[in-house]
């Protein structure tokens, strides 16, 4: 089978959530994309997810879509199945995984732990760089449906200039088709810290039909080139979920990489479907302040703290006493501040790239990765 100059490499985390997965993948397996392999991460789920997975490869479980028609044709799908370190099995099925054509094959990983959204992906980044030698790394949530085009249009854009580091598509809701929840990602207020998404809530008009540089590329459909990971590296897995991908996008910004919303590459996303409000409101307030120590000037930092304390944090806190709000908005907001504070006491702004070697939460915080 002939190669082609542009191998991708679609990673798909999965957490106890196969039936999403399952669809996602479906609509994978219908792309015009010649070149790419499709890898599963399974994040230590405990539903039976691995199991549900290869009985679809199989062809044993029918997908059913507003997006699609199930295809028959492509089943079964030959499954490379490996634990989180066996790079050396997968490098032995090297040569059986390149001359299996794309859409009749699927590589699936097991790891040990939960590892979040962001040590997830990386276990998929490293089989990636390290076995397939992929030119593209494309992030790719499980609860996502994408168009027949999407890789194509990401990757078109990437190539028109060597300085676009990432691409992001035009992101709809699952279940409002015609509307928009991200025009590829969105802007960034750094005197604040808030990460607003382009386009959100919007009706598809057209206004968001040409190509853009923007802040950041939303985590739920992000290309990298693999260029980029040589120079600043995987995921910061510190955050465990939500603004890995801004960071990830700052950090390459920082060695003179755009990030790019291709207005023609289209998904449709169910949004959170594999995290809870707890942990939301939870990581979301700890990783605003890391955020803000990782990637603000220091003499900015006191400036945003103060702010953040007067106008954002005393209101909400307020707001959910007021409203008797304590186990499902008070406690994980203000957990999550203090542990945001611990980060932000214990943590120095570094600009060296988290290595494939690296994986590992290593700070001493309160880490929250199962329900409370």
């Amino acid at each position: 089978m002939k190669k082609q100059e542009n191998n991708v490499a679609i990673i798909i985390l999965n957490w106890n959530s196969w039936k999403d997965t399952v669809e996602c993948l479906e609509s994978i397996y219908h792309i015009t994309y010649p070149d790419f392999n499709v890898i599963v991460i399974d994040n230590n789920s405990n539903d039976n997810s691995v199991e549900k997975i290869k009985e679809y490869c199989k062809g044993k479980i029918e997908v059913n879509s507003n997006f699609f028609h199930y295809d028959t044709s492509s089943k079964p799908l030959k499954i490379f199945e490996y634990n989180e370190n066996e790079f050396e099995t997968a490098q032995k099925d090297k040569k059986e995984i390149f001359n299996t054509p794309p859409n009749k094959k699927i590589i699936l990983v097991k790891n040990n732990e939960n590892y979040g959204f962001a040590g997830g992906n990386n276990t998929g980044i490293k089989y990636a760089t390290s076995i397939f030698k992929s030119n593209y790394i494309l992030l790719l949530n499980n609860d996502t449906v994408v168009d027949r085009n999407f890789l194509e249009e990401l990757v078109k854009a990437a190539e028109n200039d060597e300085k676009i580091g990432f691409v992001g598509a035009k992101t709809y809701f699952y279940d409002k088709k015609e509307v928009i929840q991200a025009a590829g990602g969105g802007k960034i207020d750094l005197k604040k810290v808030i990460a607003v998404e382009t386009g959100l809530n919007q009706i598809d008009d057209g206004k968001y039909d040409q190509n853009c540089e923007l802040d950041y590329i939303t985590g739920s459909c992000i290309l990298c080139k693999k260029e980029v990971l040589d120079k600043i590296g995987i995921l910061n897995a510190n955050y465990f979920m939500y603004w890995e991908d801004v960071d990830w996008c700052f950090r390459g910004r920082r060695s003179g990489y755009k990030s790019v919303y291709a207005f023609k590459s289209k998904i449709w996303h169910k949004v959170s479907v594999s995290s809870t409000n707890y942990l939301k409101i939870y990581y979301c307030t700890r990783n605003r302040i890391y955020f803000m120590e990782q990637n603000i000037n220091n003499s900015n930092n006191f400036k945003f703290l103060s702010y953040f304390f007067i106008y954002i944090f005393l209101p909400q806190i307020i707001s959910y006493l007021l409203n008797q709000d304590l186990r499902g908005g008070f406690n994980p907001y203000l957990k999550g501040f203090i542990s945001g504070l611990k980060l932000y006491s214990s943590q120095t702004r570094t600009d060296e790239k988290y290595n494939l070697q690296d994986n590992k939460i290593d700070y001493n915080s309160d880490q929250i990765k199962n329900l409370e």
